[in-house]
Formats: structure tokens, C-alpha cells, sequence
């Protein structure tokens, strides 16, 4: 259940930033370096049992110390044209299936145009034909942005597996044949076939990377987001939270004991 911050929030027509909980965290780590580095406002809860409960301080340099963070949050731009959610706890064990349903009636209830789904997958587990080349790949369900799908060849965001077409119906031969690509990819396979099932624009942006230090995973999962998207021109470099800071500690913090 979505709980707005204040009041009602504008959705209809905006395009959803949705990150799944899957390999290196980089969807999550991508996420925040694109609330952080653009300051998007918090409008908003999800409100799951399907999901891991936690809490802790804010997340982001801009946000008010009095913001705690819970598992599911909605951020989003002034004009709320681009609507970003962060997952900060992953599904209960055997609720990944009851968990995308919940965010597809989420996409549904709140009419976006479209989904940008970010994930990942285990590199170590790809097929011959994503060894090489471009190491985020693509994969679009009902899409009928022709503009968008332009870009994705122009920034060489390669399909997810060979032969398959950016527009296609439902079948082995569209996008859930790509499904078989995906490991350790979190929700990334219930919710692609039920958005593909369902009639609902989703693109996936799919990163193949190894657990270890991926925050260089993230900023190209971020760079590519943006420049695929084009949320925003000109920016210099990204801003990573001060959370960062205990991504790779050089060592463990005394306070912690």
C-alpha cells in the first residue's frame, strides 16, 4: 500500500525507476546515486509485509534528520515527470512472486507511462553471447517507444539475448525466452512476465556483474539510466551518499561494539 508524505502526488504519465534487489546491489546503489546526486524529494511509502522490515537514519544528504528510512521509498522530481522508488530490504524468502505482484497493482493503481526496471544478473553464469561486448544489456516488454528504443542501440545497451525484438508479443520468441538470461536477479522474472502478461511498457536494464566491490557497477548502471532516459544534461559526476563511506570500509568502525 502506497502512504504519500503529503496528500495526494501526481503519477499518471510519469515513468517509474524501479530497482530489484538482485547480485551487487548495484540497482539500489545506481538508485542512490541518482536521488542523491539530483536531490529528489521523498513523496512517499510502500507500505509491504512481503518484504525484509527495517529502519534506519535517512539515506541522502538533503533528506531531514527526522526522515527515517523504512524498506520501500518514493522519490521524485519537481515535475514529476520521473518517479524513482528505493528497496532497501529484499523479499521474505518464497514471497518474490506475491512481492511483484504487489508492485505491479503498485504500476497499475498509479497509471505511469512506463516501468525502467534496473537489475542484475551473475556474470559468471551469462551465455557465450554476452561475454563480450557491452556489459548492460536491455530488455523491453510492450514498449512502443520508438525514441527510446533508438537511444538504447545508440548508447549500445544490447538486447539480453540475440534474435529477440524490442517490440514483440508474447511467445517463446519475445522477451520471456530472454528470461532464461537472468540470474540472481531478484524479482526481475515475475514481474517482467507479469507486466508482459498484463500489457504494461516496461524496458529492464540488466547489468551482468561479479559480488565484490560494484560500486563502478553502479555508476555505469546510473550513467547508462540517465543517458538512456535523459533525465538530466550536463551533470559533471555523481554524488554518492555519505552512507557510502561503509561500503568498503578500510576498516571496521570501534562504535560498532
Amino acid at each position: 500500500m502506497f502512504v504519500p508524505t503529503k496528500g495526494e502526488i501526481t503519477t499518471a504519465g510519469s515513468t517509474l525507476i524501479l530497482p530489484s534487489v538482485s547480485i551487487g546491489n548495484v540497482p539500489q546503489l545506481a538508485v542512490d546515486l541518482l536521488v542523491n546526486t539530483l536531490q529528489l524529494s521523498r513523496v512517499g511509502i510502500i507500505d509491504s509485509s512481503m518484504v525484509v522490515p527495517v529502519s534506519g537514519p535517512p539515506g541522502y544528504d538533503h533528506q531531514p534528520a527526522a526522515q527515517r528510512s523504512v524498506p520501500l521509498e518514493v522519490f521524485q522530481t519537481p515535475d514529476a515527470r520521473w518517479t524513482v522508488v528505493q528497496q532497501r530490504a529484499p523479499p521474505l524468502p518464497k514471497h518474490h512472486r506475491l512481492f511483484a505482484r504487489e508492485m505491479v497493482d503498485f504500476i497499475k493503481s498509479h497509471e505511469f507511462a512506463q516501468v525502467v526496471l534496473l537489475t542484475s544478473s551473475d556474470a559468471a553464469l551469462r551465455g557465450d553471447a554476452l561475454i563480450d561486448g557491452p556489459q548492460i544489456r536491455s530488455l523491453a516488454v510492450n514498449c512502443h517507444d520508438e525514441a527510446l528504443a533508438e537511444r538504447l542501440q545508440a548508447l549500445s545497451l544490447g538486447e539480453l539475448a540475440p534474435h529477440s525484438q524490442l517490440q514483440s508479443k508474447v511467445g517463446t520468441e519475445g522477451p520471456t525466452a530472454q528470461l532464461a538470461q537472468l540470474h540472481s536477479s531478484g524479482i526481475a522474472k515475475p514481474l517482467l512476465r507479469l507486466c508482459e502478461s498484463e500489457g504494461i511498457q516496461v524496458v529492464a536494464l540488466v547489468a551482468l556483474v561479479n559480488e565484490g566491490d560494484n560500486i563502478p557497477d553502479a555508476i555505469t548502471m546510473a550513467n547508462a539510466t540517465n543517458a538512456a532516459l535523459e533525465i538530466t544534461s550536463g551533470l559533471d559526476q555523481w554524488r554518492p551518499p555519505k552512507t557510502w563511506e561503509w561500503l568498503m570500509p578500510a576498516s571496521t568502525p570501534t562504535s560498532m561494539f
